[in-house]
């Protein structure tokens, strides 16, 4: 078995700000990692999606595992994210047989592939893509795997990773599993949570995709009713509607005053301190009334 998560080839992380551009960016080592892997004899591969620098479908991983793709002349075209309305034709020619090899892709999010709730417009904007250029990026998308693969456009879970859930699917024939349901299930999660008196979860900032399958939601739906859920984020974004919501009944974000962003990094021990003590305290508080 194999473990590894497409962000560390090809993570928004690794490209600075003024270097982003998903549709110029290539998900190829993603399918030769693949290609490695299953011959140096690996039949069982699981896949982190999510935190991509790119939008291309999953076309360059394809590439990586051999496929090849032309335009409406015959000629090759790279497998970007810019690229995606050009290809007519797609070669299986040359790709490695995974037949053998059991491909499982996790991932925190639930969005399809395309539309308002799509790779392109949910998750292109944090990785330096226009907004002008969210409609056509979109309708590319979607036009090459109508084409292609259109068993996939509404998959739950296939627009990760700037579709690369998507691109594993239909070329490597991987299975979409929920992340965070995963990982409970690795360390036994719903036997132990039943002796919780709390549950705490928590995130960098909360936002409305927090509430598509990410990590504290997905604790949140797997903790019996009874045990109260809360979160500590480092912020709330003010699109998230009013709690409870989700099973969390209530989130607390740790920010306590107006900084700059690294000096808030640079406070996140204290802030973390305080607030737990100002909830421990309210927990006491709660218990004596």
């Amino acid at each position: 078995t194999a473990i590894f998560e497409m962000a560390a080839i090809c993570g928004l992380e690794h490209i600075s700000k003024e270097k982003r551009n998903p549709l110029a960016l290539t998900t190829q080592g993603v399918g030769e990692l693949i290609v490695h892997l299953v011959q140096s004899g690996i039949r069982d591969i699981i896949i982190g999606v999510g935190g991509s620098a790119t939008n291309d479908g999953g076309i360059g991983m394809a590439y990586g595992l051999g496929y090849r793709f032309y335009d409406s002349e015959g000629q090759s075209v790279e497998p970007l994210g810019a690229n995606l309305s050009l290809i007519k034709r797609v070669s299986s020619q040359g790709k490695i047989d995974l037949s053998a090899t059991t491909i499982r892709l996790i991932t925190d999010v639930d969005n399809p592939l395309c539309g308002l709730n799509g790779a392109t417009y949910i998750f292109g904007g944090q990785k330096g893509l226009d907004p002008l250029q969210f409609e056509r990026v979109d309708q590319s998308m979607k036009q090459f795997y109508k084409a292609f693969a259109p068993e996939v456009l509404h998959l739950a879970g296939s627009g990760a990773g700037g579709g690369m859930a998507a691109g594993l699917v239909a070329f490597a024939d991987a299975e979409i599993k929920s992340g965070i349901d995963f990982v409970l299930d690795c360390v036994n999660f719903n036997q132990r949570v039943k002796s919780a008196d709390l549950v705490i979860v928590g995130e960098g900032r909360m936002d409305r995709q927090s509430l598509s399958g990410k990590a504290p939601v997905g604790v949140a739906k797997r903790t019996p009713s009874g045990i109260p859920v809360i979160a500590i984020c480092g912020s709330l974004k003010d699109d998230l509607p009013d709690f409870p919501v989700a099973g969390i009944s209530a989130a607390f974000p740790i920010i306590g005053q107006v900084a700059a962003l690294d000096q808030v990094l640079a406070s996140a021990k204290e802030n973390l301190y305080r607030t737990g003590l100002n909830i421990g305290n309210l927990i006491k508080l709660s218990q004596t009334l």
